[in-house]
């Protein structure tokens, strides 16, 4: 009798899978249409709808008082800034700064910050760019390894900033007002990861350091403003402090004032941010 249950249902279950991956890709493309942090359906059904409430209280604000939207557009490094206002908060999974100028990347992201862009009142708004950390924590010290180390991390840092650079001023040149997150310092705890090449801690945080001053020095040249993570979140070792800890990887919602204040001083006068 099993046998024969087993029979009647196998052609079943394809149909069953085909239908979950047609819902998934109909959820996501739903709520990245939105411009806001796509979540797993658990999730989706508890906290998006009132995410969604929220952000449209954010919209509705800045359409009757003129007050400026902070769009944070980045990947998991966005958590911070849901459910604060003036934030709103578009996610783009796994995204890397090294890849937000490649069409066609796995994540899309080029395609879906192009997307959130339009979402951007450019005299009224800034566009809040939070990308990076992927990079100094995994793919900069991978490339590392895969070359045998013949290729120095200076270099790759160098050619991860300038291609997030090329991103940076490709959305100022199109008339927005940009703002970049210097990633936040790395963890001193280990990581588990099945990569091949992964740096210790001590090495990460070099890399974070100098992504960050790299980056920092290229915001500089071309006047795009700058937040300074590290600057307030890093121990004296170059560690990220527990105060702003979240996880493993990812700063807690401490850091929100400060780079509210921050945004706020480079815009007096210019942006209305309430």
């Amino acid at each position: 009798m099993p046998g024969v249950l087993h029979l009647l249902f196998r052609p079943i279950a394809p149909a069953m899978n085909d239908l979950k991956k047609k819902y998934e890709l109909h959820r996501l493309a739903w709520l990245q249409r939105q411009g806001s942090v796509y979540f797993p359906f658990w999730d989706m059904v508890f906290k998006y709808p009132p995410l969604a409430c929220f952000n449209t209280l954010v919209k509705l604000k800045a359409r009757f008082f003129n007050t400026c939207i902070i769009h944070t557009i980045g990947d998991s490094h966005v958590k911070p800034f849901i459910y604060r206002c003036p934030f709103l908060v578009h996610h783009i999974s796994q995204a890397t700064a090294h890849n937000l100028i490649k069409e066609g990347s796995f994540t899309r992201s080029s395609e879906y910050l192009a997307l959130f862009l339009k979402r951007v009142n450019k005299q009224r708004d800034v566009v809040f760019l939070v990308f990076g950390e992927i990079d100094a924590r995994v793919h900069i010290y991978l490339q590392y390894g895969k070359s045998g180390k013949t290729v120095g991390i200076d270099t790759l840092i160098d050619n991860t900033v300038t291609r997030y650079g090329k991103a940076i001023q490709r959305i100022k040149d199109e008339g927005y007002d940009v703002c970049i997150h210097g990633i936040p310092p790395a963890a001193s705890k280990e990581f588990i990861t099945a990569l091949p090449f992964a740096g210790n801690p001590r090495e990460r945080s070099e890399i974070s350091r100098i992504f960050n001053e790299k980056l920092r020095s290229f915001c500089e040249s071309i006047d795009v403003q700058y937040v300074d993570i590290q600057s307030i979140a890093s121990d004296r070792n170059g560690f990220i402090k527990k105060y702003y800890l979240a996880d493993e990887v990812h700063c807690n919602s401490r850091i929100v004032p400060y780079t509210r204040k921050t945004i706020a001083a480079s815009f007096r006068g210019i942006k209305k941010i309430g």
